[in-house]
């Protein structure tokens, strides 16, 4: 299954856009990928696994920021359709990255 996380966190002053940038990179060292700005997705096999996934998630999201998840089973996420520009890289990686929770 991918869990999608969509997250909207403010950036309108140079403390919020620092806190913003963390979160980002956090969610890469949880194993994230972007899909978009504000949109990552992970590939997670066991409930376990999801449950302290989306607990670290929750401790670390900055007070003023919200966050929504998706749980998509393979089915969904195997029949997306990605269309890019002449210019566009589109790069994937499905595995994580060496993660101590």
């Amino acid at each position: 299954m991918m869990l999608l996380v969509c997250f909207d966190l403010p950036r309108n002053n140079k403390e919020c856009r620092k806190q913003a940038n963390q979160y980002r990179k956090r969610l890469v060292e949880l194993g994230f990928t972007m899909k978009q700005f504000s949109l990552y997705e992970r590939e997670i096999r066991k409930s376990s696994t999801r449950k302290k996934v989306v607990d670290i998630l929750r401790e670390e999201l900055p007070d003023t920021g919200s966050i929504t998840l998706y749980l998509l089973p393979n089915e969904v996420n195997d029949r997306q359709i990605t269309i890019l520009g002449e210019k566009a890289s589109k790069t994937t990686v499905r595995t994580p990255q060496f993660i101590v929770i």
